[in-house]
């Protein structure tokens, strides 16, 4: 296919993409992982967009997805041909339920009562 607006409109799965002044539409996977003897869940959020619209955005990056809105973790990563990229996300408007760890280096706190659903853990990398 050459034109790739019409193959990100052809699956019923793509969502509205906006940054800033660009907008488009992308694949958003939900990735999830049970830890703790299944007391938290460990969700990734990654992107998959246009390069051409999306491939220049930075860390830090605001970006509104299917309506909620996201930070870019980290520079988008170009695959296959490159005309495709995927893009971690940070959720900003986490729901209530939704616990942030930010751990500065330190083994992990007592774990919050079950169940809990960690949107994402900073880890400075200690013990």
């Amino acid at each position: 296919m050459d034109d790739l607006d019409d193959f990100l409109d052809s699956d019923l799965d793509v969502v509205p993409v906006i940054a800033g002044a660009i907008t488009g539409a992308g694949y958003l996977d939900l990735n999830s992982e049970m830890i703790f003897d299944g007391n938290l869940t460990i969700i990734d959020y990654l992107l998959t967009a246009q390069t051409s619209k999306f491939g220049g955005l930075g860390y830090g990056a605001a970006i509104s997805v299917n309506g909620e809105t996201y930070k870019v973790e980290m520079a988008p990563q170009r695959f296959d041909d490159g005309k495709f990229c995927k893009i971690p996300l940070v959720r900003v408007d986490a729901p209530e339920e939704t616990v942030v760890i930010l751990d500065g280096g330190a083994a992990l706190a007592p774990v919050p009562p079950a169940p809990t659903v960690i949107e994402y853990i900073y880890d400075g990398g200690g013990a």
